[in-house]
């Protein structure tokens, strides 16, 4: 998508905080942790520019980018044992209704 980008405006590429719109010389290079205007972690939300969040260029990375694939699957874990659970809650009683309904 990159190639896609025919722009010379310098503004849609340049990072800001995604809070506040702050796009001050500490977040050129990515040297603070946290925005001078108004403080919001910038671990967590990296400053990003009009294209990254768009779409038109790639995502920067995060410093929190491996731990989000354990997360993944511990959710996707704990969903499959949620539906487990509730397709043998279901198993249950079907076979409780029908022995109900042979005994009569």
């Amino acid at each position: 998508m990159v190639g896609k980008v025919q722009t010379l405006n310098r503004r849609m590429f340049k990072r800001r905080c995604v809070a506040c719109g702050y796009d001050g010389a500490l977040l050129h290079g990515g040297s603070a942790e946290r925005c001078a205007r108004c403080g919001c972690d910038l671990r967590t939300r990296p400053a990003r520019s009009y294209a990254e969040m768009e779409g038109l260029i790639g995502h920067p990375l995060t410093i929190d980018a491996p731990m989000s694939e354990p997360r993944r699957q511990e959710r996707f874990i704990h969903r499959w044992l949620t539906f487990l659970f509730f397709a043998m809650l279901g198993v249950i009683a079907i076979v409780y209704l029908a022995s109900a309904a042979v005994s009569f």
